[in-house]
């Protein structure tokens, strides 16, 4: 996968009801790398995910995907887990801030 993440991501399990997640902004270097996901549907549920839980193919899948649910988890980052110092405001190249001050931006699914 490449850095910086693309936009669309879903859960494998369901976390608070949600499974379409945005990433909004990402940081971190190397290892200590984490992405900040936002839900499609409901935007009170944020959390934040390690790079290397993204990546793990048991946990998530980049776009969104239509799959059939089972279990829920508790063992993901919710928004009241995160500190203040956390940044769970959309990055620069997210597209997603008014206005648009930046001309490249982020995709929303890997290519192809």
């Amino acid at each position: 996968m490449t850095w910086p993440p693309v936009k669309a991501w879903t859960s494998k399990t369901v976390i608070n009801r949600q499974t379409h997640f945005v990433a909004i902004n990402y940081g971190g270097e190397f290892l200590k790398r984490w992405v900040i996901l936002m839900s499609v549907l409901d935007s009170s549920v944020v959390v934040k995910v390690s790079w290397s839980q993204l990546f793990e193919s048991s946990n998530w899948e980049s776009g969104w995907a239509e799959i059939n649910y089972l279990e829920t988890s508790r063992s993901v980052n919710t928004r009241v887990d995160l500190k203040k110092t956390d940044l769970y405001h959309p990055s620069i190249d997210s597209g997603l801030t008014i206005p648009i001050s930046k001309n490249t931006i982020r995709p929303w699914f890997d290519k192809c």
